[in-house]
């Protein structure tokens, strides 16, 4: 017999992660409901009626960059309508949040959901909001719902805003012209790194009726280990087959020199039964070619 799946209602389904998780719910067999209006606008009869029929509701929707207003618009006040709709309505909230709110940890640390949440950006600190609501309500009983901690996802459609997807670029054009260059600025910095693919699977393994819907408040999502960006530029220059060098000589970036190390401890996520299934070599094939699906004897780093 086969199970009835719940439609999934998911905010933020055109965005990078949210493309990821749409095709991880379809595949997993849910009918998904993605709202392409503003959602700000909406008043609390409209989130209702989006609510009705739906089995969860995934936020994947918010902000990296812009102002203050716009940050706070998107990254909090969206999920907490979503909170409060999610409470009327009964139903589970899976809420995707950042690793930029644990901001800097000592080098070898791998953060947990407990330790105390510092942000250095206005970014993380929007985010950070949206995470204590979420946090207070699941923890009172008055919702079930989940913050997952993301730390740096890779894969398919990728910006080239951030370091994966401008290094994309910059090595293509220069493959293309033939350049025996490319500056970067300091690549030293070590961050943990999950491909997208697995952050959409995790999503799906949290779900009601999968093997991590008991879990509340806060869980990282993230591979665990800390990786020299550097990795991100090599790899991706064995991929195009560029042979030049690499500098690092341009200016560096404040965040990263903000946070040289990052690692999250997953310990929480990988109780509830969850297993990543690609690595940084996967995820950065997909990133350069979207329509390949790597396999694991492709790229193993």
């Amino acid at each position: 017999m086969t199970q009835f799946l719940a439609p999934i209602l998911l905010l933020g389904a055109s965005g990078f992660l949210g493309r990821h998780i749409h095709a991880a719910l379809l595949s997993a067999g849910y009918e998904v409901r993605g709202p392409d209006f503003d959602l700000s606008v909406l008043p609390p009869s409209g989130w209702d009626t989006l609510m009705e029929g739906v089995g969860a509701v995934v936020n994947a929707a918010g902000r990296t960059t812009g102002p203050l207003t716009e940050l706070t618009k998107a990254n909090v006040m969206l999920p907490a309508h979503a909170l409060d709709a999610a409470q009327r309505a009964g139903l589970r909230l899976l809420h995707l949040s950042s690793a930029a709110e644990y901001g800097r940890t000592a080098e070898g640390y791998a953060a947990g959901e407990c330790d105390p949440a510092r942000p250095l950006s206005a970014y993380g600190a929007s985010k950070l909001a949206a995470t204590v609501m979420i946090e207070e309500a699941a923890r009172g009983g008055r919702v079930n719902a989940l913050a997952l901690r993301v730390t740096n996802p890779i894969g398919a459609g990728m910006a080239p805003t951030g370091l994966p997807g401008r290094a994309a670029q910059e090595l293509r054009e220069a493959v293309w012209e033939g350049r025996s260059s490319v500056r970067f600025g300091p690549l030293g910095a070590q961050r943990d790194l999950i491909a997208a693919h697995d952050v959409a699977r995790a999503v799906v393994h949290l779900l009601p009726g999968s093997p991590g819907e008991t879990l509340t408040g806060v869980v990282n999502v993230g591979s665990g280990e800390a990786v020299p960006v550097r990795q991100i530029v090599q790899t991706l220059a064995e991929l195009l087959g560029y042979e030049g060098e690499v500098q690092e000589d341009a200016p560096g970036s404040p965040r990263s020199g903000d946070v040289p190390y990052q690692r999250a401890d997953i310990t929480r996520l990988n109780r509830s039964g969850f297993v990543a299934e690609w690595n940084l070599g996967h995820a950065l094939n997909a990133l350069l070619y979207p329509d390949s699906i790597p396999t694991p004897r492709t790229l193993l780093i």
